[in-house]
């Protein structure tokens, strides 16, 4: 994991730079396509260690219970145990996503990200306070929040709430790049947003091999 670990640093700390200048480099493509791999290959590293694998084995990443255990036949059950609870059939999509984005990534083209921005605002007074993420406005009248009997107007150009005397407002503007497979396949999935995900892809591989390391 540590190569992984190396290119999730090098990506976030460039990060911030590419969303201000809006650009996905080839640079930044080939960044998270080599993390992905490398989280990938520690998996499939960690998967040859478990006794009665068999040589070349992958790390199984299966849809059904019935796929998984035809994947994991003679396995001990210690190790199926620490392993099937990551399989997507079991409520978490995240480890079918991560097989669908990496080979993606390796077998076809890189998958293209794109920009997205979600508007953010807090509103608060001496009473009460919300906050609300991205919410849109319309239409041609007036749009107003109620904040403890002060009425809060919203700016319909900005979609942000105008300033009022006695009230504090927060405006934030969150900025992603997230995954896009739109033009590759109707099955990729949606709104997956690149640096979170590569984090939490990082994440979860770490618990699986550390989980697994305790029972060999």
């Amino acid at each position: 994991m540590l190569k992984a670990e190396a290119d999730l640093s090098g990506i976030e700390a460039k990060y911030q730079n590419y969303l201000d200048k809006q650009t996905v480099p080839d640079s930044l493509l080939v960044e998270v396509k080599d993390c992905l791999v490398n989280i990938r290959s520690a998996l499939d590293y960690l998967w040859c260690k478990v006794p009665d694998v068999g040589t070349g084995s992958h790390f199984p990443s299966a849809n059904s219970q019935v796929d998984f255990s035809n994947k994991t036949a003679g396995i001990d059950k210690k190790y199926i145990d620490v392993v099937e609870k990551w399989q997507s059939y079991n409520g978490d999509p995240w480890l079918k996503n991560f097989g669908y984005i990496r080979n993606k990534n390796v077998h076809l083209t890189l998958v293209p990200q794109t920009r997205q921005e979600t508007k953010e605002f807090s509103v608060k007074n001496a009473n009460s306070g919300v906050t609300m993420r991205g919410v849109t406005f319309s239409g041609k009248g007036t749009v107003t929040i109620n904040l403890g009997g002060v009425s809060v107007p919203i700016d319909m150009k900005t979609e942000f709430p105008a300033n009022v005397s006695g009230v504090d407002i927060e405006r934030k503007i969150w900025v992603d790049f997230l995954f896009d497979g739109s033009s590759i396949s109707l099955d990729f999935p949606e709104n997956v947003s690149a640096l979170p995900f590569l984090k939490q892809s990082f994440t979860n591989a770490k618990t699986i091999i550390s989980g697994v390391e305790k029972v060999i």
